[in-house]
């Protein structure tokens, strides 16, 4: 199984030619599935859902998306009524999809808050869901959600998103194995919750680089109980492989 995590696209402030290698990168690793971590614009706009509709729709692979807080508008009225319409009508009318196929068990969830725009939160009643999503049996399951649970070496005072704690607590009895995340804009990875991995991914394609980072997304293969995480930055015109890790799934969890 192979899943690419992408997140932070930022259309509106995208780098024309990362967007060009990302598209062409993520059209050759042959993904099963391509999970998109929000933030697929940065202003809401109509033209900007639809220029990373159109990227997504060219990878050729199938793809699922939750929202960032940057794909609620920016207007306060207009964040507070209908947030998340936009993306609704060009990305997916459904906010936090659920996927289950070829051992893949994946629950997106839509973090981010009209009242807490910049840090978002996980709630009860998204607790209940993941409880109740991921009780049967899968050979990987992935939480999806754009604010972080995690935080990173490179930027290790960013705030977690409210709720973490409890978020983390309910997907560890659930049985999940990855949580995805992004939000700050680096790559990082991390052993959370007693036996989960925490994946952080980089911005995409946008110029809004940070740490001295370049744009970068995660790809994710599993072959049994062997997990082999690689983020692939931007270098020299293309993306390349920056750094892999593997991670090994025990009686008590996952271990680098």
């Amino acid at each position: 199984m192979r899943l690419a995590h992408i997140t932070d696209l930022h259309f509106g402030a995208e780098e024309p030619d990362v967007v060009r290698g990302l598209r062409d990168d993520l059209g050759g690793i042959n993904a099963d599935r391509v999970l998109v971590g929000g933030d697929l614009t940065m202003r809401a706009r109509d033209e900007q859902f639809a220029a990373a509709r159109e990227l997504l729709d060219e990878i050729g692979r199938p793809w699922t998306s939750v929202p960032g807080n940057h794909d609620l508008p920016l207007d306060r009225p207009a964040r507070a009524y209908g947030s998340l319409d936009a993306y609704r009508a060009f990305i997916d009318r459904e906010p936090e999809p659920a996927v289950r196929e070829n051992g893949l068990l994946l629950l997106g969830l839509s973090s981010p808050r009209p009242y807490l725009w910049k840090g978002g939160r996980v709630d009860g009643e998204q607790r209940a869901r993941i409880a109740g999503e991921f009780a049967s049996a899968a050979e990987l399951k992935v939480l999806m959600l754009h604010h972080p649970v995690l935080r990173s070496p490179q930027r290790p005072r960013e705030t977690l998103v409210r709720g973490a704690e409890a978020a983390i607590t309910a997907a560890a009895r659930a049985g999940v194995d990855v949580i995805l995340c992004g939000h700050d804009h680096v790559a990082a990875q991390a052993r959370i919750g007693g036996g989960m991995i925490g994946v952080m991914s980089g911005t995409a394609c946008s110029w809004r680089v940070r740490a001295g980072e370049s744009q970068s997304y995660t790809v994710l293969d599993l072959d049994g109980d062997r997990l082999r995480i690689t983020v692939r930055h931007w270098h020299d015109g293309g993306f390349r492989e920056a750094r892999t890790a593997e991670w090994h799934r025990t009686s008590d969890g996952w271990h680098p």
